[in-house]
């Protein structure tokens, strides 16, 4: 849906009248009264009817049906031409999870307008992009698993999570098999290269504002795509200062988490690559490497009468495959991912952290709006690992709450239906 507002519309919209005070300037005066202003609301809506459970750990997460929904949206955007190079572009962008539970999810927290992509910037034909606000990395932007290459775009597309926005998808958080260095940077700044020879290139910061107990844990990554036609390949890294592994809550079987920490850091490297044949036929592969520091306080002891501050790295490799077969309007799906053993574990033996996963099913396109699918996927957690279903995680302790958890070793399972509706 298409709409022409006037400029002055639009000012009320932009969270940053200086920035548009300085693009306006540049425009002749002649013209302002007649500056008209393209605006575009986009976005999808996905449902899921499901069975899951989770067994195997401490605390088992029983059988039991749900609707589910699959991190629809709904967005606005907009450009305006500043001069035959430039021009401003803006976005907000809202989610509508948990549509389905009136807005609330597992966790507690409520959705709202900008909690998505939201940014204002600009553009030059010859400079590249530049945007300030709450945007996906570089990390997952410009190589991401959630579409072509790079993006959170769903099943509206093949990419190397098939099952991106579903409960089938392997990647993209913190506790998914592959790519748990995605994420979407608060107060953050953004720049994408123009394409040249098939390579394009992009680097993100975010600023941690709050500096809670005194840490500086900004965020920053890097990335670099190769396009030539069918063949797609890409690398990044991820840097997370001041953050290490929670070895306190690991000990009590909270599961594997990342906190605070003076000292540490945890970086995220990955290469994606995927191919379309002529045949309709779809083939991506992945590896990342995590590589988490961690600082451990060790009180006296009998046989040691001082305090020691230990400190560290441990190491995990993820992987994934991904295929894919287009049958006229409908496609037949397969993925695997997997989590290697945790390289000098502090806690545990390192195959404890080990988990692997597995999606089938398929989708049928019924026309340009509206896509069917089905999925079976299934979670295999070692004693010490917690990887969960994709975009509706399952929580064996305290759902409801922001500690909310999914008990190590419980290994999650569903099979369901969905329907996506892209307007």
């Amino acid at each position: 849906m298409n709409h022409s507002l006037k400029r002055s519309r639009l000012a009320l919209a932009i969270a940053s009248p200086a920035l548009l005070g300085s693009l306006v300037a540049a425009l002749p005066a002649t013209v302002h009264a007649e500056v008209l202003v393209p605006i575009k609301l986009y976005g999808f809506l996905n449902a899921e009817i499901e069975q899951v459970q989770a067994k195997g750990g401490t605390t088992p997460y029983q059988s039991r049906g749900r609707v589910t929904d699959g991190n629809s949206r709904l967005g606005i955007t907009g450009a305006f031409t500043v001069n035959d190079r430039l021009k401003a572009i803006w976005q907000l962008e809202g989610s509508l999870n948990s549509f389905d539970q009136g807005g609330t999810d597992d966790l507690g927290k409520s959705q709202t307008l900008t909690s998505r992509n939201s940014f204002v910037g600009l553009e030059d034909v010859q400079l590249g992009r530049f945007l300030v606000g709450n945007y996906d990395s570089a990390y997952r932007s410009l190589v991401g698993s959630g579409g072509e290459m790079g993006g959170n775009l769903g099943l509206s597309v093949t990419g190397l999570d098939l099952w991106n926005n579903t409960s089938a998808q392997l990647t993209g958080n913190s506790y998914s098999v592959f790519s748990r260095g995605e994420s979407r940077y608060k107060n953050s700044v953004h720049y994408f290269s123009p394409e040249l020879m098939g390579f394009s290139a992009a680097a993100s910061y975010g600023f941690d504002e709050s500096r809670n107990a005194g840490l500086n844990r900004g965020r920053m990554s890097l990335a670099l795509k190769y396009r030539n036609g069918p063949l797609q390949l890409g690398v990044a890294v991820d840097q997370q200062q001041s953050t290490g592994v929670d070895i306190e809550h690991l000990q009590q079987g909270f599961g594997f988490r990342t906190m605070g920490q003076d000292g540490a850091n945890t970086r995220f490297v990955k290469l994606v690559g995927s191919y379309k044949f002529p045949t309709g036929t779809y083939l991506g592969a992945g590896v990342e490497q995590a590589s988490y520091g961690f600082t451990e306080f060790v009180p006296p002891s009998g046989t040691n009468f001082y305090p020691v501050l230990n400190s560290g790295r441990m190491k995990q490799t993820g992987t994934m495959l991904s295929l894919a077969q287009e049958f006229g309007h409908a496609t037949l799906m397969f993925s695997a991912g997997q989590l290697s053993k945790l390289d000098k574990a502090v806690f545990g033996n390192e195959d404890d952290y080990k988990a692997t996963q597995f999606s089938l099913g398929a989708k049928y396109k019924l026309n340009d709006t509206l896509t069917a699918y089905t999925y079976f996927t299934r979670i295999r957690n070692k004693p010490q690992q917690s990887a969960n279903l994709g975009q509706t995680p399952l929580y064996s302790v305290g759902s409801g709450t922001a500690d909310a958890y999914l008990s190590p070793g419980d290994s999650p399972r569903a099979i369901g239906v969905g329907l996506i509706a892209n307007f």
